[in-house]
């Protein structure tokens, strides 16, 4: 089972806990959540979002935490969003 990958981030004076699913196939589920939030929401993540994530992913792979097809999946995605 492919682990989730998290992080905190502050907007506007809102700080957010961010956190990527990896939902099998070639699909990435983005969700974020506040404090006052009870539940995740979904969200369209910014172009910084995904260099994050690649940054992350990679950093996982390199200490074996991550396969190699989770680190090409968020590389062609990033890809194709930045386009």
């Amino acid at each position: 089972m492919r682990k989730n990958i998290g992080w905190q981030e502050h907007q506007d004076e809102t700080k957010y806990e961010i956190r990527v699913l990896f939902d099998g196939g070639d699909r990435i589920l983005w969700r974020r959540k506040t404090k006052q939030m009870e539940r995740w929401e979904p969200f369209d993540p910014l172009p910084e979002h995904w260099a994050l994530l690649l940054q992350k992913t990679h950093a996982r792979y390199v200490r074996r935490q991550a396969p190699y097809k989770d680190l090409q999946l968020v590389e062609r995605l990033a890809a194709r969003a930045a386009s």
